[in-house]
């Protein structure tokens, strides 16, 4: 199979946002086509999948569950070392922000950081339920909050 048609199969499998994740770019930043996959890193990727994705579908989806997936995918699937991948209180305060408006203080869930310098701060990331939106504010707190 050619590398244009393993991207192109590749793309058809995830959701394409932005002009970050084309065929062109993918192209340029892997003339050789992505990695090959072990076939037993597959196997448990998709298991994992398949048990995030029924209870994500369930009527109450457990966020144990869901926190279990997103860690599998940073740690198992691509590779970070738990001494880069900080979560819980190893994340500093200083990385969390209050919006007065709305009354509410956003912190990350999992931060990746330099590993000589846990200071310096590469992503962050915020874990929430794929079927739940955000929680929702009562009409009385929603001052000046347009919805579009």
């Amino acid at each position: 199979m050619s590398t244009a048609r393993h991207h192109a199969e590749w793309l058809s499998l995830v959701e394409v946002s932005g002009p970050f994740l084309s065929l062109p770019v993918l192209l340029q930043v892997f003339p050789n086509g992505l990695e090959a996959h072990e076939p037993e890193q597959m196997r448990l990727l998709r298991f994992a999948h398949e048990e995030w994705e029924d209870n994500q579908k369930s009527l109450q989806p457990e966020t144990a569950i869901h926190r279990a997936w997103v860690e599998f995918v940073l740690q198992e699937t691509l590779g970070l070392p738990g001494e880069v991948l900080l979560s819980g209180q190893a994340i500093p305060t200083g990385l969390q922000v209050m919006i007065a408006e709305h009354q509410e203080t956003l912190r990350p869930d999992w931060v990746v950081v330099n590993p000589r310098d846990a200071a310096e701060v590469g992503k962050l990331r915020s874990c929430t339920s794929f079927n739940k939106g955000l929680p929702k504010k009562e009409k009385s707190e929603r001052k000046g909050v347009i919805k579009i």
